[in-house]
């Protein structure tokens, strides 16, 4: 009992009030910000808060506990409007407005879709080929080497991996040509 008796003692009266107001403050912060979640953070926030004020110096807990609710949720509102401002410049600054109006750098959706089949047909065409072409062909374009190094690697001719790489193209080029045919576009 006594430990029970010291605990009930030393409880801090604003954190006692902080709790069983719970529901009013809550309520007070969603009407305040208009919206629920909000008001849910700026409570949780209000926890922080009062944890590092003096609770013995507090004359009224819970005028002190909605004035700094109210003052939380102005911070609150304050940063979300400051968020949109910087939010809005960023997409002044970053895209081309024609009116009101934003245009897409990006591809439209159809050349993104064609794009995406081409890219498809392509890959389609590398497992297509031989290993060892599909080896110095990714080892050019994709990785970036030289045919020497790619020679050198292999331990064969330069003349050897220009015959290869030859070959990649001229069978990815077929490749895409046929196809691109087949879906009649030129």
């Amino acid at each position: 009992m006594r430990g029970s008796e010291q605990n009930h003692q030393a409880a801090n009266p604003l954190t006692d009030a902080y709790v069983a107001l719970r529901a009013d403050l809550v309520r007070f912060l969603t009407a305040r910000l208009g919206n629920h979640a909000a008001a849910e953070d700026v409570y949780q926030e209000l926890f922080v808060r009062i944890r590092t004020a003096q609770a013995d110096v507090i004359e009224n807990p819970p005028a002190f506990l909605f004035r700094s609710a109210y003052n939380l949720a102005n911070e609150f509102a304050r940063a979300g409007h400051r968020r949109v401002r910087r939010d809005d410049a960023w997409t002044d600054l970053t895209n081309q407005k024609v009116g009101i109006n934003f245009i897409s750098d990006g591809p439209d959706a159809d050349d993104a879709i064609d794009a995406k089949r081409r890219l498809d047909q392509l890959l389609d065409g590398l497992n297509e080929l031989t290993p060892k072409c599909r080896m110095v062909f990714t080892q050019h374009h994709l990785q970036g080497l030289s045919h020497r190094q790619i020679a050198d690697g292999l331990g064969v001719s330069i003349k050897a991996v220009e015959k290869q790489m030859t070959t990649a193209l001229k069978y990815l080029a077929a490749k895409l040509g046929v196809e691109r045919s087949r879906s009649g576009k030129t």
